[in-house]
């Protein structure tokens, strides 16, 4: 009868514990949704891109979403604008700084800036028919 009562609670303890663990595992799947379903929300956000020059902008008509945004992407959006010169291709000096691949990093990485603002000199404006 002893080892009956010995098994008995060993018994309850793995169910008391199998119990605690599935609730903890509960919980946990609960918020790895919440947080999935945030980070979909975030990369789903569309980020404006912007020319600018002192008060002249060009704004690319089709935003990317959060998760498109590739140096390769934003060439390619620009290169979509018109040319002035036909078969010519765009120049931005601004696309081979240091500071355009961290403002890329900081939006991709980021939650709130909604604007990708590209600087541009009046020749590098001028260059696109608009």
């Amino acid at each position: 009868m002893k080892l009956l009562e010995i098994m008995g609670a060993i018994a309850d303890t793995i169910g008391i514990a199998g119990a605690l663990f599935s609730l903890w595992a509960w919980q946990n799947t609960k918020q790895i949704k919440e947080h999935q379903k945030q980070e979909r929300k975030r990369l789903a956000q569309r980020i404006r891109i912007v020319l600018n020059y002192g008060e002249r902008n060009i704004e690319l008509p089709i935003g990317l979403q959060r998760s498109e945004l590739t140096r390769a992407e934003i060439f390619g959006r620009i290169g979509m604008i018109p040319m002035k010169t036909a078969g010519q291709r765009f120049s931005l000096l601004y696309l081979n700084t240091p500071e355009f691949l961290e403002q890329l990093e900081q939006i991709r990485e980021g939650t709130t800036k909604s604007v990708f603002t590209i600087p541009c000199t009046e020749a590098e404006i001028e260059q696109f028919q608009i």
